[in-house]
């Protein structure tokens, strides 16, 4: 029974110990798969540490690399915004320095507008009233011509018709070829002309005149020969000088019929004259009105011009105003968006220094605890080698050794015991070792989630830093439109400087036309005013002349030259009385009495010569060099 018991008591101690040897198998196991799993899961967890640090230290360098780019945008867009003000500025000066050039301009070509319209005004009246002029000039040689014809058929004596017709003939040449030349040799051409023509006047006056002298000094003579003589004597010498004298005006008013024939035909060359200048002058007013209109046209439609361009100029600044209020906006968004990056950056950079500071304690602490991993694990295997050693010690042990079960009951209790307690020690063992195990699990999921959440906030930054890089790009994109916008604006303004300068031209092209019109006009004006003076000149002349003419030859028919101080009481020039106390003055070439205003002119005569006294119509024929007595100027030699 005893041995039955025993054999029984070893047969269920074998089978505790294969268990128990079962139970160390499957613990080394699984504790060689756990600690393969931790050694995996440590490398793993290595391995991601390294590549965040490898993405922080790139993250490093991309905020780096940010914050430089945004530096530079920062300070590329405050240059810009120097030089856009700057540039603004200037353009905006230029602009106003324009835009006054162009109104004073402006005005100016107003007021000479309205200026020489006024001129042109004032012309064209002068040249209606000279036209009005030449017509009644037209009218009265033509009613003069008709009383030249009547005094023709009528044949009356007369010694000026002759010298005016004379004197016309070379003024109407003069008048039909040059009247309204423009040119300096012309003007004097026509001065030479003048003289000539003065000298053509006067020298057959002188010499009718000097005719006249002879006549009547010898009708003097024959008149003291004949009180001489007897009454007898004295009819047939009058007769005989009659005969004489109608003989010489005879002659004379054949010459004058003559000269009338002549002079109707001059008359008629004076007419057409008269009316082809009177054609030319129509047609220089109507070439005047053209130019006045066509200068006014211009005028309206540069001012027109001048005016849009304003208005494009007002717009102009219009716009510049609010693309510089725009581009403030734009400069104080920037300058706050810079200011908020430089914030973000500043509080990223905080905490990426406080990330990496907390991530690189935990390394250090993952290092250490790494380490005391790697030496428990060390102090495993080693514990684990030495229990397998002694098992394998044990084993062989119990294998080579015989089973010596106690024999006794009390000691087999003992022996249950102790393996029991083995047992337990060894269930403690794995106990201890799975809670390290579930801690090492446990902190490792914390370093997961923490290295998740360090991922997550990463990948956040980056979206942001993403984000604020795409603002930037399209910031940066719509500056460059803008600069664009203010070149091809850059460009409108050359262009707009180009028509300006073509306006300016135009301008200046107008103002030399408007010039050369206006010395146009005023050498019309002194070639009218000369003509005028001229053609005044000639009718006083022939008139002044005439009347002197006529004066002297009914005087020499009816009376003598030399005048007796009690027959003339008034002066026969200005037709002042004489008064009773003053000597009465004689011209000493003519004879008449004049009052001392009138006979202020001197002459020298004889062969002493002496001074004498004549007046103003016998001083311009005796003196060839003078001026005429109704002109004030000499005449041009």
């Amino acid at each position: 029974m005893e041995n039955g018991k025993n054999f029984q008591l070893d047969e269920d101690q074998h089978e505790q110990l294969n268990y128990l040897e079962m139970e160390k198998k499957k613990m080394t196991d699984e504790f060689n798969s756990q600690r393969a799993k931790m050694k995996e899961l440590f490398l793993q967890k290595e391995g991601e540490l390294l590549k965040k640090i490898e993405e922080n230290n790139i993250l490093v360098d991309q905020i780096t690399k940010l914050k430089n780019e945004l530096d530079d945008t920062k300070s590329q867009l405050v240059v810009d915004s120097i030089r856009l003000e700057s540039d603004f500025e200037v353009e905006k000066r230029k602009a106003e320095e324009e835009i006054a050039s162009l109104q004073r301009l402006v005005h100016e070509t107003i007021e000479e507008s309205s200026s020489t319209r006024s001129l042109y005004d004032q012309e064209l009246t002068k040249l209606q009233s000279y036209i009005q002029y030449l017509q009644k000039e037209i009218e009265h040689l033509k009613i003069e011509n008709s009383q030249y014809q009547q005094q023709n058929t009528n044949q009356e004596h007369s010694l000026a018709p002759s010298v005016v017709i004379n004197a016309c003939k070379g003024f109407a040449k003069k008048l039909g070829a040059d009247a309204f030349g423009s040119s300096d040799e012309k003007n004097t051409e026509k001065t030479q002309e003048d003289v000539e023509l003065l000298r053509s006047l006067v020298e057959p006056l002188e010499d009718q005149i000097k005719a006249l002298k002879e006549k009547l000094r010898a009708t003097d003579e024959q008149l003291q020969k004949c009180k001489e003589c007897s009454h007898l004597i004295m009819e047939p010498g009058r007769s005989t000088v009659q005969t004489s004298e109608r003989m010489i005006l005879h002659n004379t008013s054949t010459n004058t019929s003559f000269d009338m024939q002549k002079s109707d035909n001059l008359i008629c060359d004076m007419c057409s004259n008269y009316e082809t200048q009177l054609v030319k002058e129509q047609q220089n007013v109507a070439e005047l009105k053209n130019k006045l209109q066509k200068a006014e046209k211009a005028a309206e439609r540069h001012k027109e011009e001048l005016i849009k361009e304003i208005g494009f100029r007002k717009e102009m600044e219009e716009k510049w105003s609010e693309k510089r209020e725009e581009h403030k906006q734009q400069v104080a968004e920037l300058t706050k968006i810079t200011d908020c990056t430089e914030q973000d950056l500043k509080e990223l950079k905080q905490y990426f220094n406080e990330a990496t500071k907390e991530i690189k304690t935990e390394l250090s602490k993952l290092t250490k605890e790494r380490e005391r991993i790697y030496q428990e694990l060390d102090k495993l295997q080693k514990e684990n080698e030495h229990l397998v050693g002694k098992y394998t010690i044990h084993s062989q042990q119990l294998q080579s050794e015989v089973i010596n079960l106690p024999n006794t009951v009390e000691e087999l209790h003992e022996l249950v015991l102790k393996n029991h307690q083995d047992l337990i020690i060894a269930k403690i063992g794995k106990e201890q070792a799975e809670e390290k195990v579930n801690n090492l699990e446990s902190s490792f999921l914390l370093l997961r989630d923490q290295m998740e959440l360090n991922i997550q906030e990463r990948q956040a930054i980056e979206h942001s830093l993403e984000q604020e890089i795409k603002n930037l790009s399209r910031h940066a994109d719509k500056l460059e439109r803008e600069r664009r916008e203010f070149v091809a604006k850059n460009v409108d303004v050359t262009e707009n400087e180009g028509k300006i300068m073509e306006l300016e031209t135009r301008i200046k092209e107008l103002e030399s036309e408007k010039g050369e019109l206006k010395t146009r006009v005023y050498s019309l004006q002194q070639e009218l005013q000369t003509t005028e003076t001229v053609q005044r000149d000639f009718v006083r002349l022939s008139q002044s002349l005439q009347v002197q003419l006529e004066k002297i030859r009914e005087e020499s028919d009816t009376q003598v030259r030399w005048q007796h101080e009690e027959d003339v009481d008034e002066c026969p020039n200005c037709r002042n009385q004489f008064s009773t106390s003053k000597k009465k003055q004689h011209c000493k070439h003519c004879g008449q009495i004049f009052c001392q205003n009138c006979l202020t002119r001197s002459v020298q005569s004889g062969p002493n010569l002496r001074p004498s006294k004549v007046c103003d119509v016998c001083h311009t024929m005796l003196v060839k060099s003078s001026a005429p007595y109704f002109s004030k100027e000499p005449p041009m030699t």
